[in-house]
């Protein structure tokens, strides 16, 4: 075979990156990353109240525009790519009409983020995720098991009962729901109506409850018990799903012509990003992925021989073929990790954009070009101020908790904490007190695992920060005692579809092989500073003991 390429599409929170590679020797020709144009003008959200919707058109329109770049500066090659695969954030569902469109892009909902999707680190179902917890604590079956036994406000069940109960004219109108990952696969095949999505198991396994041992969603009346207004959603969802490694179709010749793609080219089952970023990195047994993101998600995988029927509490997903075929799939991980130092940044902006963008001692031009310079820098000096200063087990402590906590035991009500202050205290202080909680929530995590049998030899470090943050890299092998090799693909999430791609256009027989032969070495590693731990673990108890204290005090009140 002399011309094989695929295209991977990655759906992040901001973004959307198209990855144009050889498919037979793993070669990245190209890439794209279109922004959401709404999402980042910051309409429809508002993080006071963890409330994150994300309009349909920024997915469509951010799709033309990376995948027609791509195809566009590679003409030549575009003919012979042989398929597309896709990866989102979820859970990210949306409501949508009989035929599986989103309800916002009706002229009557346009403008209602309760029609948009509802974007993975919403929380305005927290009050939904509990009264689904409790039922199923005292349901015959725990049907929330293979979420650790606590289902999350981030997850599709709680989000749709909080959209449902809110509006009765979309409850009137809502004939199913879809998840991001499995719409753009419907979109791009023409999948002519809700009931015929190719909906993913990965996120069915992981989001909605979903497993064969009890026949697909729990039963009618456990969704009866909790409210009615689910019945009708729940009647016509899919009770089948597919893994990654299957075709939800073909390309239209519409969206081919759009795209500058071969029609009928086959499109993937969608994935969830974090679990494609898994794959992309060349996750296997005994390995962890450290996807470092907005958020961190925490990836491993295990025979199911070796856990048997154990599952692991508190553990966010652990589903039987959700990362890897025939592997139980673990996903744990931060609900905020850049978005925290992203937090500081602009906490330490607001008097740019409130003072400085007014004054009139300098000119409009000259005045522009100074904040966006110290915007610019601001991490940079803020990494090279903590990178120098010495690790004191009394310096100022934090906890990472800004948007809640997604494991171990979820919980999105929980807030962050910062003590140990001081007049002497300094923004480099501050800073690293922040990026040392995100790693010892970290360790948190991958002890707690570990303490349950899951295999941990090896971690890799995927995403922005393992490629752009050598201090934090550092921190968290330092804190978790562990060496961390880095990927050398820059985005793995992208990279996990151009496996599924290549799988199912058929050109390795399956997903396991096509990552030997296209995921890319480790670049660099990060190995523990032994000199540092002493220290380190006495402020991790006190991590450990500040959480506690936060979390007696949220059921205090």
């Amino acid at each position: 075979m002399e011309h094989a390429y695929v295209i991977g599409l990655d759906y992040g929170t901001d973004s959307v990156r198209a990855l144009l590679v050889d498919a037979l020797t793993g070669r990245e020709i190209d890439s794209e990353v279109a922004l959401y144009p709404r999402w980042n003008k910051g309409l429809y959200s508002d993080p006071r109240v963890a409330h994150f919707r994300q309009h349909p058109k920024d997915y469509l329109e951010a799709l033309r525009q990376s995948v027609r770049a791509v195809t566009g500066r590679h003409a030549d090659l575009a003919p012979y790519v042989r398929a597309l695969s896709v990866d989102t954030t979820a859970s990210t569902p949306c409501l949508t009409d009989r035929a599986g469109v989103p309800l916002s892009l009706h002229e009557e909902y346009a403008e209602n983020p309760d029609a948009m999707f509802v974007l993975w680190k919403d929380h305005t179902g927290q009050a939904e995720c509990e009264e689904i917890n409790a039922l199923c604590a005292r349901s015959e079956i725990n049907y929330a098991c293979h979420s650790g036994n606590y289902y999350s406000a981030e997850c599709f069940w709680s989000k749709v009962l909080h959209l449902l109960r809110r509006d009765e004219a979309l409850r009137r109108d809502a004939w199913s729901v879809v998840e991001l990952c499995d719409w753009i696969p419907a979109v791009l095949t023409g999948c002519p109506d809700a009931a015929s999505v190719k909906m993913g198991h990965c996120v069915c396994g992981s989001k909605l409850m979903w497993a064969e041992e009890w026949g697909g969603y729990p039963p009618e009346k456990f969704f009866a018990e909790l409210d009615p207004v689910l019945l009708p959603v729940l009647h016509h969802l899919p009770n089948v799903n597919y893994g990654c490694d299957v075709a939800a179709g073909t390309l239209t010749g519409e969206w081919a012509s759009e795209l500058g793609l071969p029609a009928g080219i086959p499109v993937g089952v969608g994935c969830i990003d974090s679990h494609s970023g898994a794959v992309g990195a060349g996750i296997r047994y005994g390995t962890v992925v450290l996807n470092l993101g907005t958020s961190a998600c925490y990836m491993a995988v295990m025979p199911p021989e070796a856990m048997g029927d154990k599952i692991v509490e508190g553990i966010f997903g652990q589903v039987d073929g959700s990362i890897l075929p025939r592997m139980i799939g673990f996903e744990s991980g931060l609900s905020a990790f850049g978005d925290v130092y992203a937090w500081f940044k602009r906490l330490l902006c607001w008097p740019l954009r409130e003072i400085l963008a007014r004054t009139e001692l300098v000119d409009a031009p000259t005045r522009d070009r100074l904040i966006a310079e110290t915007e610019a820098g601001i991490m940079d000096a803020l990494t090279q101020g903590a990178a120098a200063l010495p690790l004191r087990a009394d310096a100022p402590l934090a906890t990472d908790w800004l948007n809640g906590r997604r494991s171990p035991f979820a919980d999105s009500s929980l807030t962050g904490t910062l003590t140990g202050l001081d007049l002497s205290t300094s923004a480099p202080e501050i800073y690293y007190a922040f990026a040392e909680a995100t790693a010892f929530a970290t360790k948190h995590i991958l002890d707690h695992m570990r303490d349950n049998g899951v295999r941990i030899d090896r971690l890799i470090g995927v995403g922005g920060i393992a490629q752009k943050s050598p201090f934090v890299m550092q921190l968290l092998a330092d804190t978790t005692g562990m060496r961390i090799d880095v990927s050398d693909c820059k985005q793995a999430g992208a990279m996990g579809a151009v496996v599924h791609a290549a799988t199912i256009a058929g050109l390795y027989p399956s997903v396991t092989e096509a990552q030997q032969a296209l995921c890319a070495p480790a670049s660099r590693s990060y190995v523990p500073d032994v000199s540092r731990q002493a220290v380190l673990n006495e402020r991790y108890a006190r991590y450990r003991a500040v959480g506690a204290f936060t979390e007696r005090l949220k059921n205090n009140r």
